[in-house]
C-alpha cells in the first residue's frame, strides 16, 4: 500500500540521516566507511548461501540451551523487538512473509530463515572483525571501534538472535515428537 510503502521510505531516509549525523559528528565519514564494512557483504554472502555454497560449520550447527540464555543477558530481546515486525522485511527490499498454512510448514519456514540469516550475519561478521583488526593493526583506533561498533550492532546481535530462534524450534519439535511418541504408545 500507499501509506505502508511512505513508511518503509521514511525508515529508510531516516537511517541515511543518523548516519549523516554520525558522520558529523565523528567528523569525519568513518561512521559510514564502518557501516559498510560491517553491514556490504550481507548481500554477497546471501547470494552465495541461496547457491548453495555457504553453510555453517559442521560445530555450530547445533544450538545450546545456555547460548538462548547468553544472548537475553547482553539484549537480544531488544533487537528481536525491532526486527521481528513485517516492516523489517520490507524495509530491506524483501517481500514480508507469506502466510504459512500450518505447525510443520511455519517451523521449516522460520529454521530455514534463521539458518540462512544466521549464516549471513556470521560471515560478514568474521569479514568485518578481520576489517577492525586491520585498523588496530595499523593504529586506526578510531576506525577499529567504529566497525566492532557496527559490527557488534549489525551482524553480532542477529547470529545472536537467529541462534535462539533455531533453539526455540529444536525444542518444539522435541516436544512434538515426544507428543507423537505419547500418542502412538495410546493407540
Amino acid at each position: 500500500t500507499c501509506a505502508s510503502s511512505a513508511t518503509i521510505w521514511a525508515l529508510r531516509i531516516a537511517a541515511v540521516v543518523s548516519l549523516v549525523g554520525l558522520n558529523f559528528l565523528a567528523g569525519s565519514g568513518t561512521p559510514s566507511l564502518a557501516f559498510a564494512v560491517a553491514w556490504g557483504p550481507n548481500g554477497l554472502f546471501l547470494w552465495l548461501y541461496m547457491r548453495g555454497n555457504l553453510h555453517l560449520p559442521r560445530f555450530l550447527e547445533p544450538v545450546k540451551p545456555i547460548e538462548p540464555v547468553l544472548y537475553r543477558w547482553v539484549g537480544v530481546g531488544l533487537v528481536k523487538r525491532i526486527v521481528a515486525t513485517r516492516v523489517w522485511p520490507v524495509m530491506n527490499g524483501f517481500e514480508p512473509p507469506p502466510k504459512l498454512k500450518n505447525r510443520h510448514e511455519s517451523l521449516d519456514r522460520t529454521e530455514e530463515t534463521a539458518r540462512a540469516a544466521e549464516i549471513c550475519h556470521a560471515a560478514t561478521f568474521a569479514l568485518a572483525a578481520v576489517g577492525a583488526s586491520v585498523c588496530l593493526a595499523v593504529g586506526r583506533i578510531s576506525d577499529a571501534l567504529w566497525v566492532l561498533a557496527f559490527n557488534l550492532l549489525l551482524n553480532g546481535y542477529p547470529v545472536m538472535l537467529q541462534r535462539v530462534h533455531r533453539w526455540r524450534i529444536q525444542q518444539v519439535r522435541a516436544s512434538g515428537a515426544r507428543r507423537s511418541a505419547a500418542d502412538v504408545r495410546r493407540i
